[in-house]
């Protein structure tokens, strides 16, 4: 691990914040920020309302003319070129008919992303509908429901969001969830040694925003050195215009979703779009400080992908972050305090968003339902290969909500400092991992202040997910969605020992960022034999041995043959697992530049080969006199040129195994079998032999004919003046 710097904590303080009483920790400050705990609160019902006067609507066809305002008898009405369409618009008193995703295309992302075999859905016909307030949000779905232009309608939910060592000063005394000293961790430090992130990575913060002018994100003015997602095309463009036509003017940082909400927290931006996506609330700066925190810059927390800084002032190098803001800070409807909340239009937007301007991954931690076009913009997502992360949720209860009910998503329940489910988190056979969320330590926007803050949720579990994935593309840019789920889910840490009420219901583990890293590996292969020098003859069966590891397990081993030195091959065998060992029965033609190839693949798409050191079947002398009428594959009747004692095949070995050996000419052979000390146990050969190769089968009995136990044995072989011993392995 490379050495560390422990920076001196400076100041303590103490104090409350959002108005009500705290439990709090010890605060330090830095040059310009503090840290504070936020104590876990109950949370709000999982959705607490629709939008009452807004709806998506899906259009059977796209409309051949452009959608029109027009003034009819002193009112607004929206022309879609459908008669029925335009009557339950003037009855309706719409006054917004829009697109709810504009027609751009996707970041050119063949170099990076492999296809994906799921279609894009198509999102040209997906519109957003404003409607007068007197009308019952009920009905106006219904109306349009029942219009034969219109595929499907949708309310619009609002739900809430869910609550190596570097040299950040906090990283070794506060962020226990990257390296606890009982190993409840994710086993950070150990990945950091192979991989920390990668500045071409993009994940995407679906939350109530962040604070990207804060120094532990988007590092000094102006914030472009950070670890903040930058459209460089929009920062070096003409203000005012959109530079890469996106659809979106000068979103050099990302985007703010959120307008035409009201009875927010005072003080809160709600009221329209804009390219200020900065966090009021708090929640989104926290997400995406865990994510990717500007690492081992001197400054306050690590990210999980946040890179390896070199210096405070130097640019960071680790995954970027893209500021979506789609939630804001309005009273909880129950208890009066600051929460959090979502809604599914702005999510879908801003998952089309993200998906359009290369981002990876995208999370999202927050509650859901399917409205809004939330679910054909996670389809969307996914048939661009990109991955998405939920949180589990906040009210101790096996209830999935949306994205917690689709396979394509990747849900997260979460765990404290002793790999416990955390008290608050949901669980269910439909979660997939779980990942710290308890007292976890990140930067912190409070009401556009900078702080550090400890946060517990499902919220705060779910971004190492996120982030994980980003770190596995950092390291291997070719992986798909599908195949960082699967090594994601696939590497944890069991933890139902610990948890036994809760066995199966918290997905295969919790999240190890070690193990996952390792799965990316590839396997490592050696062929045993044959490896150069042996002589096969056409007709007798030969046993090929290899040697495997992989850190994920075989799933398949493909045994390949060449007769010109490994130039071309011909594959004669391809058998499930890792055998280590594939009986083939030798074919022509003859050839004295023989090699045998073994390649493995794992389950998780690597693969590793390897083939024989030297040449076998070398054009020996050609047997004099009647011994064997076989072809040898080196030619006619091939003699060996040499003594030689070979590796037992198999080995280890129960109950028998082969022991061949070669002699150039007749000589009086013996062949000993010794114990671990040095007794002897067998003599299974001891004559003159002719000229050739040979073989001598043991069984496993001593001279009496009893079966001897297992252990280590060896076998020598005495011919003339050559003496040469070799180990072997018994096991019963």
């Amino acid at each position: 691990m490379r050495k560390l710097t422990i920076i001196a904590l400076l100041l303590v303080l103490s104090f409350a914040v959002l108005g009500a009483a705290q439990t709090t920790k010890d605060l330090i400050s830095s040059d310009y920020t503090k840290k504070v705990y936020i104590p876990f609160k109950k949370p709000p019902p999982s959705m607490i309302y629709y939008v009452p006067n807004e709806m998506i609507v899906q259009l059977k066809e796209v409309p051949t003319t452009q959608i029109t305002a027009v003034q009819k008898d002193k009112e607004i009405v929206y022309l879609t070129g459908r008669t029925s369409l335009d009557e339950l618009n003037k009855k309706y008193a719409v006054t917004k008919f829009s697109r709810q995703f504009p027609d751009t295309e996707p970041v050119d992302r063949a170099a990076t992303v492999q296809p994906t075999d799921t279609p894009a859905p198509d999102l040209t016909r997906h519109y957003v509908i404003k409607f007068g307030e007197k009308f019952r949000l009920e009905e106006v779905l219904k109306a349009y429901a029942v219009d034969g232009h219109v595929e499907m309608t949708q309310p619009i939910g609002v739900h809430p969001v869910y609550e190596s060592f570097p040299n950040d000063p906090y990283f070794l005394t506060d962020q226990w969830n990257f390296n606890e000293p009982n190993d409840h961790d994710i086993d950070a430090t150990d990945a950091w040694d192979y991989e920390t992130g990668d500045a071409t990575v993009v994940v995407a913060d679906l939350d109530t925003g962040l604070q990207y002018n804060m120094r532990d994100l988007g590092g000094l003015s102006p914030y472009t050195d950070g670890n903040v997602w930058i459209n460089w095309a929009e920062y070096n463009g003409s203000p005012g215009v959109d530079d890469d036509a996106n659809g979106y003017i000068d979103d050099w940082v990302g985007w703010d979703f959120v307008h035409g909400v009201y009875n927010v927290w005072p003080g809160e931006d709600s009221t329209k779009t804009d390219n200020e996506p900065t966090d009021f609330n708090g929640h989104g700066s926290h997400v995406g400080g865990i994510m990717g925190a500007i690492t081992n810059n001197s400054i306050g927390v690590a990210g999980l992908a946040g890179g390896w800084n070199t210096g405070t002032n130097d640019p960071a190098n680790g995954v970027k972050v893209m500021a979506c803001r789609i939630g804001w800070s309005a009273p909880h409807p129950i208890y009066g305090y600051e929460v959090g909340y979502v809604r599914m239009d702005f999510a879908a937007s801003a998952i089309y968003y993200a998906v359009n301007n290369g981002a990876m991954a995208i999370n999202c931690s927050w509650g859901s339902s399917n409205s809004g076009g939330l679910g054909a913009a996670v389809d969307y997502a996914v048939a661009n290969d990109v991955f998405v992360c939920a949180a589990a949720g906040n009210s101790n209860s096996q209830s999935a909500d949306y994205l917690g009910t689709r396979a394509d998503v990747i849900d997260v329940c979460a765990t404290d400092s002793s790999d416990i489910k955390a008290d608050f988190s949901n669980y269910g056979t439909w979660v997939d991992l779980s990942a710290p969320g308890v007292d976890i330590l990140s930067t912190y926007s409070f009401h556009y202040a900078h702080y550090y803050a400890w946060v517990s949720g499902t919220s705060q579990a779910a971004p190492h997910v996120t982030a994980a994935a980003g770190f596995l593309k950092s390291h291997n840019s070719s992986l798909t969605r599908q195949e960082i789920f699967d090594i994601i889910v696939d590497n944890t840490d069991n933890i139902d020992g610990l948890n036994p009420a809760y066995a199966g219901r918290l997905g295969s583990g919790r999240l190890n960022l070690f193990k996952a890293l390792d799965a990316t590996y590839d396997p490592e292969i050696t062929v045993t034999y044959p490896n150069g020098g042996e002589v096969w003859y056409i007709g007798q069966t030969q046993t090929i041995t290899w040697d495997a590891s992989d850190n994920v397990g075989l799933v398949q081993s493909v045994i390949e043959y060449s007769t010109d030195g490994g130039s071309n091959w011909t594959e004669i065998g391809n058998v499930p697992g890792n055998p280590g060992e594939f009986d083939w029965v030798v074919t022509g033609p003859p050839s004295s530049t023989c090699r045998v190839q073994v390649t493995g693949y794992d389950a998780v798409g690597g693969s590793g080969s390897d083939m024989s050191d030297e040449d076998f079947c070398p054009p020996y002398k050609r047997q004099t006199g009647d011994r064997g009428s076989g072809l040898a594959v080196a030619g006619e009747g091939a003699l060996p040129d040499i003594f030689a004692l070979y590796q037992n095949r198999p080995n280890p070995f129960n109950p028998a195994t082969e022991i061949n050996f070669s002699l150039p000419r007749a000589s009086e052979a013996t062949v000993t079998i010794y114990n671990i000390t040095g007794q002897v146990v067998a003599t299974p050969i001891s004559e003159m032999l002719d000229a050739g190769y040979h073989t001598v089968v043991w069984d496993g009995k001593n001279a009496d004919g009893r079966s001897v136990a297992s252990g280590i044995y060896f076998y020598r072989l005495q011919a003339e003046e050559f003496v040469q011993t070799r180990k072997m392995m018994l096991v019963r």
